[in-house]
């Protein structure tokens, strides 16, 4: 026994032995407090979240709405228990949420939050309010066009060929008494001088019958934003033209007038640069020879050219020519007159004179005009460099006076004979 006792005396006296004993302890003496006293405590959580789960719920499913701005609500809760319940607890633990079950119609309701710990061994308290008050009203929804509306005005001359707005509908939803006033929903972009494509993004507004703008509040729209795109191109109204030609000879311009169907003008669609330059567009050339009448209607389809796109309604055009007043006279030239023609591209070596003893020519021109020729006024020559028809004839080149307007027939020939130069 005095061997026991000394190793103990010896083993209290110990520091090292102390100091882990009394380490011993204290743990011991703290699992206590911690395992089996463990006195209650409380904990004070603030701006826990309150979740706004509105879908599904008894008001949703009768049509109608809280007049909300915003779905974040927040509460302050205090959380009471035991010292080892609290310990590791925290707020993200809370689940909070507004039970609507008692919200059935139209009308302003104090709907209760619900509080969830996780934990059956903790209680809570509400500090605060431990409802929110909302307003419930009846829903409705409607669907729009998505129309574009512009300031300003696009540079003169361009005009739209191409235009879209991107979504082209919306659905807006919200209370019944103010979705029932919306008629219009648009997009506005600023145009002012335009000359290229617009890809413009802007706000879609509400708008009622006598576009007011309507408070967008408490509403819903699937999309807020609208794109518009718009296709530019130059356009330009040019005079309708078209050339008067009398293969058989003489200038007839003076008395045919042309009037053009279904508009003496073209719509063309291109480069500004390069229209810039043309005031008129010729569809094509017309034989008066064609008209044995005092007038005659053409038809011409007309083409694109490089560059130029023809954006007219109707791309067949008609073009009536009227000869006015004029008539048909013959002339008779007689070998005199013929002999008298100028004979050009005589080979070297070689003389030509005609040979016809008289040629009969018809003229169309006005009748003070016809009055006033005769078989002398007519300049004749004949070139040898064209070529002759099967008979071996050369044809008659037939000028008139200068100022004098008509229009011959017919094409002529004439006999030439070609004899050597005598030595």
């Amino acid at each position: 026994m005095s061997k026991i006792a000394g190793f103990f005396e010896k083993l209290f006296r110990n520091s090292l032995f102390l100091k882990i004993l009394s380490v011993i302890i204290a743990v011991g003496i703290w699992l206590y407090i911690v395992n089996v006293a463990d006195p209650r405590r409380t904990e004070e959580y603030t701006n826990v979240p309150i979740a706004f789960i509105y879908e599904g719920t008894v008001p949703y499913n009768n049509s109608l709405m809280p007049l909300v701005t915003s779905r974040s609500f927040f509460v302050n809760v205090r959380v009471s228990g035991s010292r080892s319940s609290l310990m590791n607890y925290s707020k993200d633990k809370i689940s909070a949420s507004l039970n609507f079950n008692s919200v059935a119609a139209a009308g302003i309701y104090d709907v209760p939050i619900s509080i969830s710990l996780g934990d059956d061994s903790l209680t809570y308290e509400i500090l605060g309010s431990n409802t929110i008050t909302l307003e419930f009203v009846k829903k409705s929804s409607i669907t729009l066009n998505v129309d574009f509306q512009r300031t300003g005005s696009y540079k003169t001359g361009y005009s739209v060929i191409d235009q879209t707005v991107s979504p082209e509908t919306i659905t807006v939803e919200g209370p019944k008494n103010i979705v029932d006033t919306i008629s219009y929903a648009e997009v506005t972009v600023d145009v002012t001088n335009a000359d290229k494509n617009i890809a413009e993004s802007g706000d879609i507004l509400l708008l009622t019958a006598d576009r007011s703008y309507v408070d967008r509040t408490y509403l819903t729209l699937s999309s807020s934003q609208a794109t518009v795109s718009v296709a530019l191109q130059y356009k330009k109204s040019v005079k309708i033209a078209t050339t008067l030609v009398n293969p058989f000879g003489g200038n007839e311009s003076a008395y045919a007038s042309v009037s053009y169907s279904p508009s003496p003008y073209l719509q063309l669609q291109g480069d500004e640069e390069m229209l810039s330059f043309i005031d008129t567009y010729n569809i094509g050339s017309i034989n008066l020879a064609d008209i044995t009448g005092s007038r005659k209607t053409f038809e011409f389809t007309v083409q694109n050219q490089s560059g130029i796109e023809i954006v007219s309604d109707s791309k067949t055009i008609t073009a009536t020519v009227d000869l006015g007043n004029a008539m048909i006279k013959n002339f008779h030239l007689s070998s005199a007159n013929l002999k008298n023609a100028e004979i050009l591209n005589i080979p070297e070596g070689k003389t030509a004179r005609i040979t016809d003893l008289y040629k009969v020519i018809t003229l169309r021109a006005q009748e003070y005009t016809l009055a006033e020729l005769d078989s002398d006024s007519f300049s004749l020559s004949v070139d040898l460099s064209s070529i002759p028809n099967e008979k071996g004839e050369y044809p008659l080149i037939i000028g008139l006076p200068s100022g004098v307007y008509g229009g011959l027939m017919n094409r002529y020939y004439v006999n030439v004979l070609i004899e050597d130069v005598e030595q």
